[in-house]
């Protein structure tokens, strides 16, 4: 309940009320986005119940709902999250030298680099997209999103998938950053091949072969 300041506070001010539910709901929304992360960073996604994060939140199950409809839509919103924080990094190379060895293979280490602090939230998002139906939309739509993005500086990434004479060079697009955000995710696990150096070297040729195409 709040306290008698805020009630009189919300009593003066018409939008008081709906301005301090939603502060509570916004407060009570990020504590499930938290707890979520440190517990699917902590044991995966597969074994975490919705009661094990609502109890870690300090809410209700009820609560939780209100918010998300399940596990997955909450792990859907943490990827979503996540891939926010790392576009920029991923867009920088479009504003320094783009056709440059050095810089390119300085910026797929970077991407490796940051993969690896979060190896834990990427076996857990790896997991969710197995087992839930709908989770890889997150990943097409954030490989759209870089598209889009290095679109804006790089002329070789300025193209429309609905776009006939753009098809097929979207689809190569498409499949060059596939390839490199999963070989940095293997990477970061160290898992077959990807921990080997070279492939930040060859994957930085095949981004530089597809920008001066």
């Amino acid at each position: 309940m709040p306290g008698k300041s805020a009630t009189r506070d919300m009593a003066g001010h018409p939008g008081g009320l709906i301005e301090f539910q939603n502060r509570r709901r916004e407060d009570s929304r990020s504590r499930l986005l938290g707890a979520a992360a440190t517990a699917f960073c902590e044991r995966g996604y597969v074994p975490v119940s919705v009661e094990e994060i609502a109890l870690a939140a300090g809410v209700s199950r009820m609560t939780f709902y209100r918010h998300f409809r399940g596990k997955a839509e909450i792990a859907t919103e943490l990827f979503r999250i996540n891939s926010h924080v790392h576009l920029p990094m991923i867009a920088a190379i479009g504003e320094r030298g783009f056709r440059d060895p050095g810089t390119v293979k300085e910026w797929i280490a970077g991407i490796f680099a940051v993969d690896r602090e979060q190896r834990a939230i990427l076996r857990a998002f790896i997991q969710a997209n197995v087992i839930e139906a709908g989770f890889a939309e997150q990943g097409h739509a954030f490989i759209e999103e870089i598209i889009s993005t290095l679109g804006r500086n790089i002329p070789a990434f300025a193209l429309d998938a609905h776009e006939p004479s753009d098809r097929r060079r979207y689809v190569e697009a498409t499949l060059l950053l596939y390839e490199m955000l999963d070989q940095s995710n293997h990477a970061a696990r160290n898992l077959s091949v990807a921990a080997d150096g070279l492939i930040v070297e060859i994957l930085a040729d095949r981004f530089i072969a597809f920008v001066t195409n």
